[in-house]
């Protein structure tokens, strides 16, 4: 070891380095002392560390106020105590030290906001500069949509799909299927706003889909696993329609099959459900979504990988209501699953990946 340091030594001054080399030192040197710190700050601040610190301080001012009371105290602190003035002492000792305590929880909680600042900060920068997006008056009837030769990009710029043509007709389901990264959400996202057009033409009833423009007010979007709030059945379906009257929402309930496995519960559509929809399968997951999208009236659903969660039973439970509501509306469907891609009227094979490159 000793000859290997001999040697880099030489070689360092040899090539007149050691000025650089130091400063290389001394900076790996801060780097470490400032990691190090952060660490020892972050275990100190830490609710045993600081609860330890706090009690040991109540129990001083306990030993002292009880010596100094007894007359046992080992030496003179020129002061006399009386046993009032010991109690209002012992009484204001936790509500003095009880910031330590909470030193803990807002060291964490700031924290914990400081990296949940560095994870959104880009996504509200690219979100503030995106193009303002446009909502089209809501439809009364269901669209009929025909993609000609469309190229479509993400935020970034970056070519998602190229090439795609199809034509989506009302009251049919059409599959968009394809090898992940395709490009089959982005097509969905397209007819809200989310992607961008960057060459051929979406028509909307024979009506050109401008940039910016979206179908929201007319949409329901269908995730792979739908939002679910602490709350009722009921109130989770009403999020597509807080104005939506009971009979409405029981009427989407039963149309979407929900009130199949409510009605097991003695509360029936008032069962309250836990954080994320705890305790439900995929596929009763996704009947409330089918339920939000009756109650919110909607002549479009675009649904995205909605039986990626579900077990065959479920699937084929899904795939029949899908079948049953498709009457008056248009529905277009990413998937994977070759049941679901069976159960379509129309399935279109997203452009292959060469075809997106030599666009590019």
């Amino acid at each position: 070891a000793f000859q290997s340091a001999t040697a880099h030594a030489g070689l360092i001054r040899a090539f007149r380095s050691v000025g650089r080399e130091t400063a290389t030192l001394r900076a790996a040197s801060e780097d470490l002392r400032a990691r190090t710190m952060s660490i020892l700050r972050a275990a100190f601040l830490t609710s045993a560390v600081l609860e330890f610190f706090a009690s040991i301080s109540i129990a001083l001012v306990a030993v002292y106020v009880g010596f100094k009371l007894l007359g046992v105290f080992p030496f003179s602190t020129g002061e006399t105590l009386t046993l009032a003035e010991g109690l209002t002492a012992l009484i204001l000792a936790p509500e003095y030290f009880a910031p330590i305590r909470r030193l803990s929880g807002l060291h964490h909680d700031r924290a914990d906001g400081a990296a949940a600042a560095a994870m959104i900060a880009p996504w509200l920068e690219s979100a503030s500069q995106a193009p303002a997006i446009t909502r089209l008056p809501k439809r009364t009837a269901p669209p009929r949509i025909r993609f000609t030769d469309v190229a479509l990009a993400y935020g970034d710029g970056a070519i998602a799909v190229s090439g795609l043509s199809f034509d989506a007709a009302p009251g049919q389901i059409v599959a968009l299927t394809g090898p992940s990264g395709s490009g089959k959400s982005t097509c969905l996202l397209a007819l809200i706003g989310r992607a961008q057009l960057r060459e051929g033409k979406i028509e909307i009833d024979d009506r050109a889909l401008a940039p910016g423009e979206s179908l929201a007010e007319s949409a329901a979007f269908l995730r792979q696993a739908p939002w679910l709030v602490e709350g009722t059945l009921a109130e989770n379906i009403a999020l597509a329609n807080p104005h939506a009257s009971r009979a409405a929402i029981d009427t989407a309930a039963k149309a979407a099959g929900v009130t199949e496995f409510a009605m097991a519960h003695a509360a029936g559509l008032d069962r309250r459900l836990e954080r994320f929809g705890q305790g439900l399968s995929g596929g009763q997951k996704q009947r409330i979504a089918i339920a939000r999208a009756i109650v919110r009236d909607a002549p479009l659903w675009l649904a995205d990988e909605p039986a990626a969660h579900m077990d065959a039973e479920g699937e084929a439970a899904f795939i029949a209501s899908l079948r049953r509501l498709a009457a008056g509306r248009t529905i277009l469907v990413a998937t994977h699953s070759e049941t679901l891609i069976a159960a379509c009227d129309q399935v279109i094979q997203m452009p292959s990946t060469e075809h997106r490159r030599a666009s590019a």
